[in-house]
């Protein structure tokens, strides 16, 4: 019976001793020349080089930039002004000055009270383009362009609007 025990304990020792340690637990990485792959296995069989053939060089992109969104043709353009200095008939001058651009120029507006010293050039959706090229032909900054909002209701079917400050009223012939 001892030759028994004897033997027994031999066979789980070396079932014991071929088995891997916690230590050796721990994923092994085979280094290729492109990636590297993680194994769990002591017996993974070591990674190979793909032999397929290299991709094909990259072509630049051909993108086109986006098409630039042109202006409309002031002639195309109803333009309301408003007098909002305290410069009287300003409102009356920049109409006569807007009809010499080409813009088709409705009756004016009532004055905006309190006067104010900056212009502003509203718009109407889509008409931003527009609303700039306006500003710039009256001198005035891109910063004074902005949208057409509700409440400014004597707007009325305009596609662009001119408040007229101080500033451009007296520089407005």
């Amino acid at each position: 019976m001892p030759l028994v025990i004897v033997f027994v304990g031999s066979l789980l020792g070396l079932a014991v001793a071929g088995l891997p340690s916690r230590r050796e637990d721990a994923p092994l990485s085979v280094q290729t020349a492109t990636s590297t792959v993680a194994s769990t296995t002591a017996t993974a069989p070591p990674a190979t080089p793909a032999t397929t053939a290299p991709p094909p060089p990259a072509t630049p992109a051909t993108t086109a930039p986006p098409p630039s969104a042109a202006a409309r043709n002031p002639a195309d353009l109803k333009v309301r002004a408003f007098n909002s200095s305290s410069v009287t008939g300003a409102a009356t001058k920049m109409g006569a000055r807007l009809k010499s651009l080409g813009y088709v120029v409705v009756t004016p507006g009532p004055d905006r009270k309190p006067p104010q010293d900056a212009s502003v050039v509203m718009y109407r959706d889509g008409l931003e383009a527009e609303a700039r090229a306006l500003a710039s032909s009256l001198g005035l900054d891109a910063g004074v362009v902005t949208p057409i909002e509700a409440p400014v209701a004597a707007v009325g079917e305009t596609d662009l609007a001119v408040l007229v400050g101080s500033e451009l009223a007296r520089r407005t012939p």
